[in-house]
């Protein structure tokens, strides 16, 4: 009787955890006593951590598959210490029900797999790999307008209008979809003095680049008298005298141009 009165108030005086991790936030001492819920520690499991992240709405759209789920992408996440990367590598495996008062975006968790010298509360930078884009090119930001149109080389190095379905920034670049640009040369900066029509000499990679053209700062007169030299002018195509009109807007106007303006003029 007395034995097994021992043995229970011993197992009384044991807890034990359902998994084996790290203890933190150890509140109890040798001798207290211990009261009903009362919380002792907490216990952590190394190889279950889960990592926090936020991503705009434009990021989170891009991570949701045909039927509008969140997709499990493969993420990595980098802690550095001392100027040397932890990295641990995961999958996205949830994403809050709601977006937070005074917050944007999306917030997601991930499950990371053999994070080995991660804690909770790490701050870690997240990279996540996006699902594969099928049939798209890369180009300079600068060779799409807000039309979403790029010019492409055509025959007799004349420039064509082509439209594009823009997918992607990423940094100086775009990610862009289009029929027909397959093997075709596309202007990689556009000007006001580009567009449909105009004859070209390409500049290639690698090829010598020409000085810039001089420029001038036309006086308000001088200026005045051009536009209304082009506005007038009957024999002159629209769009030609749309973009000479565009270049006489700016600060400043190539010389060649108001020269052979002025010599028409003078003719």
């Amino acid at each position: 009787m007395n034995l097994a009165e021992a043995e229970r108030k011993l197992a009384d005086t044991e807890i034990r955890a359902e998994f084996a991790g790290t203890l933190s936030d150890v509140s109890v001492v040798r001798g207290g006593l211990v009261q009903t819920n009362e919380k002792l520690a907490s216990i952590v499991d190394p190889s279950e951590l889960e990592v926090s992240f936020r991503v705009s709405t434009a990021q989170y759209a891009r991570l949701l598959d045909a039927g509008g789920a969140l997709v499990k992408a493969e993420i990595s996440a980098i802690l550095d210490v001392a100027g040397v990367d932890l990295v641990a590598t995961g999958r996205i495996s949830r994403e809050s029900a709601a977006v937070g008062e005074g917050q944007t975006g999306r917030l997601l968790f991930a499950r990371l797999q053999d994070a080995q010298g991660f804690r909770p509360g790490d701050f870690v930078t997240v990279r996540i790999e996006e699902p594969v884009l099928e049939r798209v090119t890369r180009l300079p930001a600068a060779a799409v307008d807000a039309a979403g149109t790029v010019l492409v080389l055509g025959d007799d190095d004349r420039l064509e209008l082509a439209e594009i379905d823009l997918l992607r920034r990423q940094g100086d670049d775009v990610l862009v979809r289009a029929r027909g640009l397959q093997g075709r040369e596309v202007v990689a900066e556009r000007n006001p003095l580009l567009g449909a029509g105009i004859r070209v000499k390409p500049i290639r990679a690698g090829a010598t680049v020409p000085e810039e053209p001089e420029m001038i700062t036309l006086s308000a007169e001088r200026r005045t008298a051009l536009v209304r030299y082009v506005e007038g002018n009957q024999m002159m195509p629209d769009d030609a005298k749309a973009r000479i009109l565009k270049a006489l807007e700016q600060p400043e106007v190539p010389v060649q141009m108001v020269e052979r303006l002025e010599g028409r003029m003078g003719g």
